[in-house]
């Protein structure tokens, strides 16, 4: 009896330690063979500051279908860091042609290439869409999870398939490099934004290539305290996840079978296994999420981490944005890190802030709003003296509610340039309660 007791005790320590059986679901996906995988190199031309490569590729066939994707491959002049590339993961239609790089992204991003002297690429059409009598964006992806709901495949969630996208996405980079410049690239940083975002913290689990992310605009981590948070903040959910909501995704995440869901695509799941350096970008105004929804899951995750709130930008957030990107690339290509930025949120009402550049500069951003929706909010800054350190006490409003965050400044220096960009706290509300939606009959109560 006692060797059996040992033997449970022992099968139980390793489940434990081993996580959720689900979570490995996404790794066996990515790692399948597919013989449908191949690129071509559809044309090479000119950009600013470098070159650029165009790539047909076809990345997988997923349930039959068969996907297929644009890429743009950006080569400076002078290549310093051979070994390790930015890869930028876009959307995009299926009948899209081949992409000309005149669009302002593209041309960011040969900036960034040429600036950081490192090699940048774009893949499109992640997902591949429409798919699916003519579904878009998160209308695939709650069609997807429903699917997954009704049993009918561990591989039906689109999060596998976009994943897979850009892990191929990262082979053909190397191949290309290899192929055409004789690089050898190791490592790569992911950038995306909103389902791509979502995307870029999904291949950091699945690939050990990935060495540092800045997802954007993708705020859903610890995704069953979230909705449960956004319903109480909005009295009902964002119209923006509607289509998740005309499914009962968010209902469906609560059962059994829906954290099973939740431990394959909730980045949150990974967190012990994403300890590599990550910057958080996020639009104060984003139409999806709660201005304080990083509260669920930031502090969560090991590993160097900063957060980037954009004021008065919404989920298709601006240019201020780039030097962020940018910021942390370089931070990866030299090995360093980005500035330390350290606060602490004491009492309820004060925020000390210290950091470690004596060059940067601080601003206290705040905002007000009649209920506890800050999405058509107008942020203002006040400067902050001091080098180094900030202490702020922050005001409970006399009605509604008050948004705080402190963003510092830095400066970038690279090639005969020198770029700001900024780190933030998180966010903070006051009064931290919930809102009563009796009272507001126009709220989003569903």
């Amino acid at each position: 009896m006692k060797t059996r007791g040992l033997n449970v005790l022992v099968l139980l320590a390793v489940l434990i330690l081993a996580g959720p059986a689900s979570a490995g679901i996404l790794k066996d996906y990515v790692a399948k063979t597919d013989d449908s995988y191949q690129y071509t190199i559809h044309s090479t031309v000119p950009v600013q500051q470098g070159t650029a490569y165009i790539v047909r590729m076809t990345s997988q066939t997923w349930r039959g279908i068969v996907w297929n994707h644009w890429m743009a491959i950006f080569k400076p002049e002078n290549v310093k860091f051979p070994s390790k590339a930015m890869l930028f993961i876009g959307g995009g239609d299926n009948t899209d042609e081949a992409p000309d790089l005149r669009d302002q992204e593209s041309q960011v991003l040969a900036m960034i290439a040429g600036h950081t002297q490192a090699v940048v690429a774009r893949i499109w059409q992640v997902p591949n869409q429409p798919l699916f009598d003519g579904k878009y964006e998160d209308a695939i992806i709650a069609y997807t999870f429903e699917r997954f709901g009704k049993g009918e495949g561990d591989d039906w969630p689109l999060l596998l398939p976009m994943v897979k996208s850009a892990v191929r996405a990262m082979d053909t980079v190397q191949a290309v490099a290899r192929e055409k410049d004789g690089q050898d690239i190791t490592q790569f940083m992911i950038t995306g934004a909103s389902k791509r975002g979502w995307t870029t913290w999904l291949t950091a689990a699945a690939d050990s290539r990935v060495a540092a992310i800045a997802p954007m605009v993708i705020d859903m981590l610890n995704m069953g305290p979230q909705m449960a948070h956004q319903k109480k903040c909005y009295g009902g959910y964002s119209e923006q996840v509607a289509d998740y909501t005309e499914l009962k995704i968010q209902d469906y995440l609560q059962t059994p079978a829906g954290r099973k869901l939740s431990d394959i695509v909730d980045p949150y799941s990974y967190r012990d296994q994403l300890a590599l350096p990550k910057t958080i970008i996020l639009g104060t105004n984003d139409e999806y999420w709660t201005v304080d929804s990083a509260q669920f899951y930031f502090n969560d995750f090991p590993g160097p981490k900063w957060i980037h709130y954009e004021p008065n930008a919404g989920h298709g957030l601006n240019l201020n944005i780039v030097p962020v990107v940018a910021a942390q690339f370089h931070a990866m290509l030299t090995g360093g890190r980005l500035p330390l930025l350290e606060w602490k949120f004491v009492n309820g009402n004060s925020l000390q802030v210290s950091w470690d550049d004596p060059e940067a500069t601080a601003a206290l951003w705040h905002a007000h709003a009649p209920t506890r929706d800050f999405r058509k909010a107008r942020w203002i800054s006040s400067e902050l003296l001091g080098k180094g350190t900030a202490s702020v006490e922050l005001t409970k409003p006399e009605t509604g509610y008050a948004a705080y965050f402190v963003a510092v400044t830095f400066p970038l220096k690279l090639e005969n340039a020198i770029f700001p960009f900024s780190l933030t706290t998180l966010t903070y509300v006051l009064p931290d309660t919930y809102p009563s939606f009796d009272s507001h009959p126009d709220s989003e109560k569903k």
